[in-house]
């Protein structure tokens, strides 16, 4: 896994990634600015932070912002005060030496990827604060999207996701691992019709075509411009808490 991630972060994609680092930022000032309107802030760990653009976001949101990544690549990209916030490994085995627990832990684009989710969302509640909170986000089977466009949802991806979630199917995992105050919405992401569309060119190279047709009538302008839209994530939020769980 780690080979086929350092791989990823190498290639022509990753770099489409970095490319679009403002479309990223925005994104993750919302998410900060949800985090700290719901719960605060505090000590927060960010689960797989690739380059530490959320890190970023979130300290300057006023947590005191750590990160995790198992992708040596991804890291060598971060910015050198940044860098110096993120260690170097892979939750799914950590033994690391925090010896402070976090008030949030964040992860996201990052449970659909795990070989064992259970035992994934278990290792996050052991690095939590008693009442702490976890904030992911992941592909929702449930999305209208998924229906419309089947096979070339571009969620489907069998190398990278193993596990994938309804809505309903996310609360209950969280129930059973222990996770309490559950709230499920809809999670937006800040993108352009010419990110947008790169990202679709992998896996539709159908809408690719009718895009670059299309894109001859449009302003570059208007194909640069970033809008907010749910492309079939949800956003979740859950504490580690002994109090009753109640389901949104």
């Amino acid at each position: 896994m780690k080979e086929y991630a350092d791989a990823e972060y190498s290639s022509g994609l990753y770099k489409d990634y970095v490319s679009a680092v403002a479309l990223k930022y925005a994104t993750f000032k919302k998410r900060a600015e949800l985090i700290r309107q719901r719960i605060g802030s505090g000590r927060l760990l960010d689960v797989g932070c690739s380059s530490g653009f959320f890190l970023e976001t979130a300290l300057q949101y006023g947590f005191d912002a750590h990160g995790i990544e198992f992708s040596k690549v991804a890291i060598a990209l971060a910015k050198p005060e940044i860098r110096e916030r993120i260690t170097h490994g892979d939750i799914n085995a950590w033994t690391g030496d925090y010896k402070q627990k976090f008030d949030v832990i964040v992860a996201f684009d990052i449970i659909e990827h795990a070989q064992n989710p259970l035992h994934f969302l278990q290792n996050l509640r052991k690095m939590l604060s008693p009442e702490g909170w976890l904030v992911l986000t992941t592909p929702d089977t449930g999305h209208f999207l998924r229906y419309l466009m089947r096979s070339h949802w571009p969620m489907l991806q069998p190398l990278q996701h193993t596990y994938l979630f309804s809505k309903k199917a996310m609360r209950r995992t969280l129930d059973i691992t222990g996770f309490t105050n559950i709230h499920v919405q809809n999670a937006n992401k800040t993108l352009s019709l010419e990110y947008l569309m790169g990202q679709i060119r992998l896996n539709n190279p159908l809408l690719s075509k009718i895009y670059r047709t299309f894109s001859l009538l449009l302003p570059k302008a208007i194909q640069k411009k970033p809008f907010s839209v749910n492309i079939g994530e949800m956003f979740v939020f859950s504490q580690n808490s002994n109090l009753k769980s109640s389901q949104d």
